[in-house]
């Protein structure tokens, strides 16, 4: 077992997670707050390796595992029809905004990826 001495300084954490601010179409699936499944289209706001940010008009609870389809775009994807599948785990909600229809639903990703033919 290793120790460290008090005077020894820690192993430097990055605070801020690099990531990309987009705006891309985004299907998210999962249960809704009721338990029934939920099926909706709607648009990626910030996705890094560690989590995703994005409106939504169903009602979700906090600790629910959702699964979030973001189609590739053609240069990603040589020109194929694909899409990432990445499932998560509901972190924070933020209220609905002011017109009362959609919360921001920041998701913590699992570190498993897929990507499959989209759904055309």
């Amino acid at each position: 077992m290793f120790r460290r001495n008090a005077g020894e300084a820690m192993p430097r954490r990055h605070n801020a997670e690099r990531g990309f601010k987009l705006s891309l179409p985004l299907t998210v699936e999962g249960p809704d707050i009721d338990g029934c499944l939920f099926r909706e289209q709607t648009t990626l706001s910030y996705i890094s390796h560690a989590a995703a940010l994005f409106p939504l008009k169903s009602r979700v609870s906090v600790g629910s595992r959702l699964k979030l389809a973001l189609a590739l775009p053609p240069k990603l994807s040589e020109g194929k029809d694909l899409q990432l599948v990445v499932k998560g785990t509901i972190a924070f909600i933020d209220s609905a905004s002011r017109n009362g229809s959609e919360a921001r639903v920041s998701l913590r990703l699992e570190n498993r990826y897929v990507v499959e033919a989209g759904a055309s």
